[in-house]
């Protein structure tokens, strides 16, 4: 039997799931940051192969922690919540410094689809992200 929760409620468990990944990603944890996607999930990222399943999400934040990544920084734009499913429409900053290189930040929007798991935490089961031009020099 699935209890009642309040919209509130739903919000504050997504954004608790987008601080830890954005702390995953902060920290170099690709497999934190994997943790926040279902095991069937589906990433769309520019230029790269649709990615299914958590391990191959994995190791695409894996390849982008070891490239440089910082931080990521998630702007909520709007959000839906429908029974055990909600849409999140945000904007994106991505922080980078390339091993002797200059630091950059790629910005854009994204789309991320979550669902209940089976444990009972909202994950990510579909995201895709755009960037809205080439990334930019950031000063240090």
């Amino acid at each position: 039997m699935r209890t009642w929760r309040s919209a509130e409620s739903i919000a504050e468990d997504l954004e608790a799931g987008r601080a830890a990944f954005a702390t995953a990603l902060g920290t170099g944890d690709a497999a934190a940051a994997a943790d926040a996607y279902a095991d069937d999930a589906t990433l769309i990222a520019p230029a790269a192969e649709v990615l299914h399943g958590r391990p191959a999400i994995e190791g695409f934040w894996r390849t982008g922690v070891e490239t440089g990544i910082e931080r990521i920084d998630l702007t909520v734009v709007a959000l839906q919540q429908r029974g055990e499913v909600a849409m999140e429409v945000g904007r994106y900053a991505l922080h980078v410094t390339p091993e002797g290189g200059e630091r950059v930040v790629d910005r854009g929007r994204y789309l991320v689809l979550h669902r209940v798991d089976r444990d009972g935490r909202w994950r990510r089961c579909a995201e895709m992200f755009s960037p809205d031009r080439p990334p930019t020099r950031e000063p240090s």
